[in-house]
């Protein structure tokens, strides 16, 4: 499925479920990242970080997904969409 979402321009993302705000992850080099780091994300959604600060853990209502065109897809939503022509 990696091979579809990037051949289809989605991007890793994350959602608060509660709010609906959405980031993208970003490398330790502060660009978008093409996977799902912690990296860039609010603050107020990481739970726990190690001893040099970086992110470990993001709060239970934080969920992965992807980005497409400025809407949010949830993994269950994108499994669902048909790819055809």
């Amino acid at each position: 499925m990696e091979r579809l979402i990037t051949d289809f321009c989605f991007l890793p993302a994350y959602q608060d479920v509660f709010t609906g705000e959405t980031h993208l992850p970003l490398g330790v080099d502060g660009v978008v990242s093409s996977t799902h780091t912690l990296y860039g994300l609010p603050d107020t959604w990481v739970l726990a970080r190690d001893d040099e600060g970086h992110p470990l853990v993001l709060k239970a209502h934080i969920i992965a997904g992807f980005m497409r065109s400025g809407r949010f897809y949830s993994p269950e939503e994108l499994a669902s969409i048909s790819y055809d022509a």
